[in-house]
Parts: C-alpha cells; structure tokens; sequence
C-alpha cells in the first residue's frame, strides 16, 4: 500500500516527465502557465502540494491526453486529503493531538471554526472539556483527563497579539446537554468573557432562522503567514485535513453565508446571557 509521501513524489515525478518530453524547460513552463519559475521547482521538488487547478493546468500546457489528465488530477486530489485516526495508534493519545493543533495555533494568522454539534473546543471549559472527550471516546483509549488538559491549555493561543479567531456557533451546539446545568451556565459564562477579547468574534446561528447554506458538518479553517489555507474536518473516527485551495474556497464561502444569519457582538453575548439565566434557573430546581 502507498503512502501520502509516495503518492506526492509519484506525482511531481510524473509532472516533470510531462515537462521535459514536451521540451520545456522550468521557465518557459511557468511562463506558458503565468507562474513564477520557483513554483514550478517547489512542485517538481516535493516542497509545494499542487492543487487540482494546477495539473490540470500542467496537463493542458504540455499536451498530455485525457486518461494522462484524469490519472494525474486524480492524484492531486488525493494528496490533498491527509487523515489521522483517533485510536491508540495515535503517538501520544488525543492529549498530544491536541498539543500539536496549539502548534498550529502558534502559526495561523487567523482560525475560522464552525461547530454545530458543541460547543468549539477553545472556548470550552475543563469540565465541559472533560465531557467532551469522554463521551467522544469511541476507540476507548481512556485519555480524557489528560486531553482535556491540553485542550484548556492550548486556549492560550486566545490572548496572543496577531491572530484573529472567528466562531459561527449554532443554537444546538449551544444548548447540547452535556453537562450538568450549573456547569452549562459557567460555559456560557466563559463564551461571553472571551467574546470581549479585541481579536476575537462568536457569531451564533440561532434556531428559527433560514440558513443561506447547509449546515452539512463542523469544521476549522486556518489561514497562514504566507496567504496558504487548511481546513480540518472531525469524524467519529478521524479528523481529515483539505489543502486544495478550490474546497477551502467552498468552505470559506459556506463560512462568510452562515455568518449572514447569525448573531454577533452584542446580540450575541445577549443570547448567550439568556442561555446562562436558563440554565441556573434549571440548576435551581434540581437542589
């Protein structure tokens, strides 16, 4: 079986073949497809990833036929996607999981999330965290404390100077009884306290409202330094990873429409009050 890597450096290897029997030097192929020439290395060198968009560009600028074109956009496809499992195999557990998105953080100039099954995972408290990780626990690695403790520890990322973060949170998320009523007022708490940091934004999709797009699945969208793009999706078993720049545009799009229909600022941190007053009411009733 192939891995990623082998996948990748079968890929740009083929490009290059493409490349030199069409007799085009590294130049003159970034000049017929309006690159610079240091795009067309990186590629051929295995230090970019090319999109779908570009071989199929590639395919065209030196005249490879359709099955050639279809095999090779094909591939780019497939390197696009990476995956990690949550199981045991996972160096470390789901605590070093968590400390290896913090290194991420540390680099993202900006991180937009989605989440619509819970509350996101950087404005969660210990005790909902705790929750979280236990119940998403399918392969029974038994880490939750300890993922738990990365996860509130890589919030840091919060507070640091130049990063922005976006949270389009929807209603259901917020009111997933996860916890007891009491513990879901101090998260509420919490969303409201860190919705009042200058870098930081909470949009909530209230229920009742006409969506401008599917709510199909929650995901996290970093942007980079060097204007590149990711976008992460979590399934019960696996978290998936998107580079192709054409699926992080759909994302984005998705993102910036359900940002239409949302609360933000003030109404937001309004709703979230009525949420906290909601749940000490029940916690009243259950002493």
């Amino acid at each position: 079986m192939s891995t990623p890597a082998d996948d990748r450096t079968a890929l740009a290897s083929r490009l290059r073949e493409l490349r030199e029997e069409t007799g085009l030097s590294t130049t003159r192929l970034a000049l017929a497809l309006g690159w610079s020439q240091s795009k067309v290395s990186k590629i051929e060198n295995r230090r970019t990833k090319p999109s779908v968009a570009d071989v199929r560009a590639w395919c065209a600028v030196t005249r490879a036929p359709s099955n050639v074109t279809a095999e090779l956009t094909t591939a780019a496809e497939s390197i696009q996607v990476a995956s990690v499992i949550w199981d045991k195999t996972l160096s470390g557990g789901r605590a070093e999981y968590q400390r290896n998105i913090g290194r991420l953080l540390q680099e993202a100039v900006r991180v937009q999330v989605f989440q619509l099954a819970a509350v996101p995972g950087l404005l969660q408290t210990a005790e909902y965290a705790l929750n979280v990780f236990t119940l998403a626990d399918v392969f029974k690695v038994g880490d939750a404390s300890r993922a738990a403790v990365a996860r509130i520890e890589r919030q840091a990322a919060l507070y640091a100077e130049g990063r922005r973060f976006d949270f389009l949170i929807s209603e259901a998320a917020l009111r997933l009884q996860i916890t007891s009523p009491r513990a879901l007022a101090a998260q509420y708490e919490k969303i409201i306290s860190v919705s009042t940091l200058p870098d930081v934004n909470i949009a909530i999709l209230p229920f009742g409202v006409r969506p401008s797009a599917v709510h199909a699945h929650p995901f996290v969208i970093y942007s980079l330094p060097d204007d590149s793009m990711f976008a992460t999706i979590e399934t019960y078993s696996r978290e998936l990873m998107l580079t192709d720049p054409e699926e992080i545009n759909v994302y984005s799009r998705v993102f910036e429409l359900l940002v239409t229909n949302s609360l933000s600022g003030e109404h937001a941190r309004s709703f979230l009050t009525e949420l906290r007053s909601e749940a000490m009411e029940l916690a009243r009733q259950d002493e």
